[in-house]
């Protein structure tokens, strides 16, 4: 690591089996919970999260983007007057409802998972071909779309919790029911559902 990858905010990572990996990490969804508090319309169950994506991915594509790295989206008082301060300092007007909040959240963090992904590139002198997604953005087919749309290859999304089913393949591994990462990958994935986002326009 270098000084590109520190301006590029990628770090090295420990992980459990004593090898580095590199690291960014992207707000994420908690953009989206955030902003839940200032509207009284959040959604309570599962059909009503699907009617609110599915109402955003209606909505036309933001005229701009946010940028996902600004540290003022990190516990704001007011998730909605964060969001709305950025958006005005560029002379655009903020969103008025809670489905064009998602829209823009949602682009915004497909654009932050493109420049991820360009980042991780330039380090590694590597093409990807694929982003795979899992917990809960897994499930938001907009974000989905949006990373795919944004860095130009496809998103495979995988239903399951990420942070979970590693330190459950962690422990099978040390107490010598599984033998490698590999072996419990491959059992998992036998059952895996799996969704593909190809690019718009591909």
């Amino acid at each position: 690591m270098g000084p590109d990858a520190l301006a590029a905010r990628i770090a090295n990572e420990r992980i459990g089996d004593g090898r580095y990996r590199p690291l960014t990490n992207i707000i994420g969804l908690w953009l989206l919970e955030g902003i839940m508090k200032d509207f009284s319309s959040r959604p309570e169950d599962d059909r009503a999260w699907s009617a609110l994506i599915d109402a955003a991915a209606r909505l036309p594509a933001p005229a701009v983007t946010l940028d996902v790295t600004d540290p003022a989206f990190a516990n704001p008082p007011s998730m909605k007057a964060a969001i709305d301060a950025q958006v005005k300092r560029r002379k655009i007007s903020p969103p008025k409802t809670l489905a064009a909040y998602t829209r823009l959240i949602c682009s915004s963090l497909g654009r932050g998972h493109a420049e991820a992904k360009a980042a991780f590139e330039r380090m590694t002198g590597r093409a990807f071909k694929r982003i795979l997604i899992v917990g809960g953005g897994s499930r938001n087919s907009l974000l989905c779309q949006a990373t795919a749309d944004a860095a130009g290859i496809p998103v495979v999304s995988f239903k399951l919790e990420g942070t979970a089913v590693g330190n459950l393949a962690c422990q099978l591994i040390a107490l010598g029911a599984v033998s490698d990462l590999a072996t419990f990958r491959r059992h998992l994935a036998a059952g895996l559902k799996q969704k593909v986002y190809a690019p718009k326009g591909s």
